[in-house]
C-alpha cells in the first residue's frame, strides 16, 4: 500500500514538474466584420493581442496589433525556411517588404512598418500577398481592409484594461 502511495505522490510531483514552462496560446473570436473573423489572443491568462483573419488556403492571413507594437501580417508558408521577398498588392502600388518562413506548414512573418500599414488599409476586394514568387488570396467579402484595421485596434484597445 505504502508503494503504491509513494508512486502517486512521484507521480504528481513529475506531472507538476512537467508543466511547460512556456504560456498557452488561446484564440478567442469576439465578433467578424464581411468574412473576417476578429480574435483576442492570450498567452497563459493574460490578453496579449488581438488579429484579424482573412479566409484563405491553408489557414488564411491574419492581420496581428497589439497596443504600442507595430502591425504584423502572417501568411501561408513557403519551403525552404528563411528571410523571403514579399510583394504585397495594394490600390497604391505594391509593398515591397521581408518575411521569415519557418518551414513546413509553418507561416511567413511579415513585420509592416506605418507606411506600409497606411498603403495596406487601402485594400477592397482581394488581398494578394507574394511570398517567394508564390501569390496567396484573400478575399475580401462585404468589408474594405480599414474597416478591418478599425475593428482590430478597437479589439485591442477594448481588451487592453
Amino acid at each position: 500500500m505504502q508503494a503504491r502511495l509513494s508512486a502517486f505522490l512521484a507521480s504528481v510531483v513529475l506531472l507538476g514538474l512537467a508543466s511547460p514552462a512556456q504560456a498557452q496560446r488561446r484564440d478567442e473570436e469576439v465578433g467578424r466584420i464581411g468574412n473576417v473573423a476578429i480574435f483576442r489572443v492570450f498567452e497563459g491568462a493574460r490578453f496579449d493581442r488581438c488579429f484579424g483573419l482573412l479566409p484563405g488556403r491553408l489557414g488564411g492571413a491574419r492581420i496581428f496589433w497589439a497596443v504600442g507594437r507595430e502591425y504584423t501580417l502572417t501568411v501561408n508558408g513557403v519551403n525552404p525556411p528563411g528571410d523571403k521577398p514579399v510583394n504585397i498588392r495594394t490600390p497604391g502600388g505594391p509593398i515591397n517588404a521581408r518575411g521569415r518562413t519557418d518551414g513546413g506548414q509553418g507561416r511567413t512573418i511579415i513585420p509592416l512598418n506605418g507606411q506600409q500599414v497606411e498603403r495596406l488599409i487601402q485594400v477592397r476586394g482581394n488581398l494578394e500577398v507574394t511570398v517567394e514568387g508564390t501569390t496567396f488570396p484573400y478575399p475580401l467579402q462585404g468589408v474594405t481592409m480599414q474597416q478591418v484595421f478599425q475593428r482590430i485596434e478597437d479589439c485591442a484597445m477594448r481588451n487592453n484594461r
